[in-house]
Order: C-alpha cells, then sequence, then structure tokens
C-alpha cells in the first residue's frame, strides 16, 4: 500500500476559497486603517506650524 503524498484537488481549492474570503474581509478594514492614519498624519503636519 502506497503512502498519501500531495494534496487532492478539493482540498487545494477548499484552502483557496478560505483564503480569498479572508481577504475579503479584512482588505478593506486595512485600507480604511491606512487612509485613517493619512489623515490624522497630514493633519498633524498642519498643526505643527500653526
Amino acid at each position: 500500500m502506497k503512502g498519501k503524498n500531495g494534496f487532492t484537488l478539493v482540498e487545494l481549492l477548499a484552502v483557496i476559497v478560505i483564503l480569498g474570503l479572508l481577504m475579503v474581509i479584512i482588505a478593506p478594514k486595512i485600507t480604511n486603517t491606512l487612509n485613517e492614519s493619512e489623515k490624522k498624519d497630514k493633519y498633524g503636519k498642519c498643526t505643527k506650524f500653526s
């Protein structure tokens, strides 16, 4: 009896789908956080000279 080597196509597809769903959920939160930090940074630079 041979040992099982590698992953099946179904297992690989399941992992790809799960990673895709995580990216759909997480990516907007990351971009929103980056945009907010840029706004705060610009505001901080403007208040230094006032």
